[in-house]
């Protein structure tokens, strides 16, 4: 009995113990890091409420949870960034009121895949930095866990990243985000996406585990960054955008 007691509460500080702590980050997230450990001057581009902790400035489109596409989330509390001595710039990120090369990194986490205008966003971000990276879900992660105010799926091969309309039948094939209760934590219903449950971010579900090992390869590959559910384009300079329209018209650019 002591035993067990014992491997339970080994068991519990596992499961309490953050998830980032258990996997290897990719070589593209180290990448990334040292990028953002170099550069002076960063520029948070779609921040939210949580700018990069390096960022000098963070843009964002909304300052109300009301005017994102689901109603909800933080309130952009600007007082807040300026005791963290970051500066708040209230535009859309097609029309960014900074002058030429005046960042050395921009960065953008899961923001792109949102747009309306990835090209025109690209353009700016382009603009304005000297380099950056762009963090979107991977085509698996969108399928999988993908969202109704998501626009694109996105790859990239070398200096190329692709933004691909999705159609109706990539929106959500495997059913609903699961839906958030007011005290916390989401309740479960017969459209809930079984890739949130077996997710299980933050160990918000208490349900009985059915598949214990693609649950872990699923956690392993989100907190790792790995290519297998994350984009992460690094660019510097100049870079190549694709654009496949949900109507089969595809449009290239050149970035710089």
């Amino acid at each position: 009995m002591v035993l067990l007691r014992k491997i339970k509460a080994i068991i519990r500080k596992l499961r309490n113990k953050l998830p980032n702590e258990l996997y290897e980050p990719s070589p593209e997230w180290k990448r990334l890091q040292d990028y953002l450990q170099k550069s002076q001057r960063i520029i948070d581009l779609g921040c939210g409420a949580n700018p990069h902790p390096r960022a000098i400035v963070g843009v964002d489109a909304f300052l109300a949870p009301v005017q994102r596409s689901l109603g909800y989330g933080q309130w952009i509390d600007i007082k807040n960034f300026k005791k963290r001595r970051i500066e708040f710039i209230l535009a859309n990120l097609t029309n960014l009121p900074f002058r030429d090369k005046s960042f050395d990194f921009a960065y953008a986490h899961h923001v792109f895949e949102h747009l309306d205008d990835p090209v025109g966003a690209c353009k700016e971000m382009c603009r304005i930095a000297r380099a950056g990276v762009i963090i979107t879900p991977s085509i698996f992660a969108e399928l999988a866990f993908g969202r109704p105010y998501h626009r694109w799926m996105v790859a990239a091969r070398g200096q190329t990243i692709i933004f691909i309309e999705k159609t109706k039948a990539e929106d959500r094939p495997f059913g609903e985000h699961p839906i958030p209760k007011p005290g916390g934590g989401y309740r479960v219903t017969h459209e809930t996406n079984p890739f949130d449950i077996l997710l299980n971010e933050g160990n918000w579900y208490h349900g009985r585990e059915k598949m214990p090992r693609l649950s872990r390869l699923l956690r392993r590959y989100w907190y790792s960054h790995s290519p297998v559910m994350e984009v992460i384009f690094l660019w510097e300079n100049d870079f190549n955008c694709v654009v496949v329209h949900r109507d089969g018209r595809i449009n290239y650019e050149r970035i710089q």
